[in-house]
């Protein structure tokens, strides 16, 4: 096992991220979706920005059309509790804990859990995990709401561009 550092990680990940995946609810219908996720490194300070877009993948009955942006910030700052914190287009914010880090020479696994959502009374609890390996990012959101169980919501694999 390595020390974490917030170097070595952030140089890992900055840059465009492009890929696709798959959203699943028991309230909605199933969907694929594009992504494009822009990672950021403040130059004198332990956060990073990110920027996260998808598009609905197109059928024969619908064009490709925006689903979902997103931005938010990953905060290394604090040694007693990294977190994240994000706002969606439509107005719901999230702040989640960084509750584990696990990584090798070329892999990092992060679990973010939820510890606050405003905005967006439907929701009460997200989970996301991402994990970086060679130049992939795999990663599952799950959700809960006041009348479905937390459980897989996102699904999707991005690859960083060079």
């Amino acid at each position: 096992m390595c020390k974490f550092s917030f170097e070595s990680f952030a140089n890992s990940i900055v840059g465009t991220w492009k890929g696709e995946g798959a959203g699943i609810f028991p309230t909605i219908k199933n969907f694929e979706f594009i992504e494009h996720l822009v990672f950021k490194k403040d130059e004198q300070r332990a956060i990073i920005h990110y920027e996260q877009r998808t598009w609905l993948k197109p059928s024969s009955s619908q064009k490709r059309r925006s689903s979902h942006w997103e931005s938010g910030f990953i905060s290394f700052e604090n040694e007693e509790q990294f977190f994240m914190s994000n706002v969606h287009e439509y107005g719901r914010m999230e702040c989640l804990n960084l509750n584990k880090i696990k990584m090798s020479q070329d892999y990092y696994q992060l679990l973010f859990l939820s510890r606050l959502i405003i905005n967006d009374d439907r929701m009460e609890s997200s989970k996301r995990e991402w994990n970086f390996e060679n130049g992939t990012l795999n990663y599952e959101m799950f959700m809960g709401t006041k009348t479905v169980k937390q459980q897989l919501h996102l699904r999707a694999c991005l690859i960083r561009e060079i």
